[in-house]
């Protein structure tokens, strides 16, 4: 099973992984405004945030 960002497993149950979520909610914040992928990406690259597949040097 693969675990959606901004949740980690414990006592066998998927709960929210608080520092995550955060980035978690400004994606989609950005997205439900009218961003698209890449404008979401440039955000998260301009921000210096990490994600899953996008690698800030």
């Amino acid at each position: 099973m693969r675990i959606p960002y901004g949740y980690k497993i414990g006592n066998n149950e998927c709960i929210i992984y608080q520092e995550k979520a955060e980035v978690a909610r400004i994606i989609f914040y950005y997205y439900l405004s009218g961003a698209s992928f890449g404008k979401v990406v440039d955000m998260l690259f301009k921000k210096r945030i990490s994600f899953p597949g996008i690698m800030i040097l």
